[in-house]
């Protein structure tokens, strides 16, 4: 098995493992039930599922609570702490991995199917790093296996693009400042938290990768995948060109 990169080169996990409770705050404004609902509806339940990058297990812990047998795995240490005291609130026990994901520490043909949601993949310093962690999630799941991949829809984000955004949290107030990048298909994000009680001032810089279902479609199938549906939604509407989501459905190749 690969050993994973130096620390240089995992500088993509620091937005999620610096921000921690923060991260946790906005993560809280999604609903968690609508989409551990879509997941249940369209995954096997059978068998073990990976919720890659879980963070902080909310999906997971979701999952687990309808009987689902569910791994976690992320690389941020913060997040994963996170997930401990919420596990437990919920009374549910899962594994909680820590672990990069181009280098899975998983025998082959373990899972059953692979969630990975909330637009968590792209963030890696290359393209070909990014297939790198298909070709791990192919490698670790059994045949027919089914892969759920949950990103923003890019063709939604450059026609509907603004530079600027704020956004009202329970504990922070954040402006994103933005820079889309067509050429290398990169969306970079300035977030300044303005923190309500201390009015304490954070600053955090990430960069993420945006695909066309074309594009996606083609690391897919280069990875032994075949693209099944593509969602808009997770009431699994259509998906069309201005569609906010994109949510694929893949079957691994026999």
């Amino acid at each position: 098995m690969r050993k994973p990169e130096s620390k240089k080169n995992q500088r993509y996990v620091n937005i999620f493992n610096d921000m921690g409770a923060d991260w946790e705050a906005i993560v809280n404004m999604h609903d968690t039930e609508k989409e551990a609902e879509f997941i249940a509806n369209i995954m096997p339940k059978r068998g073990i599922i990976l919720d890659l990058c879980c963070g902080t297990g909310r999906h997971s812990i979701a999952l687990s609570k309808r009987g689902w047998t569910v791994v976690g795995m992320d690389l941020s240490k913060s997040l994963l702490a996170l997930a401990k005291p919420r596990m437990k609130r919920a009374r549910i026990e899962f594994p909680l991995v820590r672990a990069d994901m181009r280098f899975f520490p998983f025998r082959d043909n373990l899972f059953n199917g692979v969630v990975n949601m909330f637009t968590s993949f792209g963030y890696l310093p290359s393209e070909s790093e990014d297939a790198l962690s298909l070709l791990e999630i192919n490698r670790t799941m059994r045949g027919r296996g089914k892969f759920l991949l949950d990103l923003a829809n890019r063709d939604h984000i450059v026609t509907t693009f603004r530079e600027r955004e704020w956004a009202d949290f329970e504990p922070f107030y954040l402006l994103e400042k933005r820079s889309l990048d067509l050429k290398s298909s990169k969306l970079a994000s300035q977030w300044t938290l303005i923190h309500k009680n201390t009015c304490r001032i954070d600053s955090i810089q990430h960069t993420v990768r945006l695909f066309t279902v074309t594009r996606i479609e083609q690391l897919l199938n280069e990875a032994g995948f075949e693209v099944k549906e593509v969602y808009g939604g997770y009431d699994k509407q259509e998906f069309l060109i201005q569609a906010s989501r994109m949510i694929v459905l893949a079957e691994k190749l026999a």
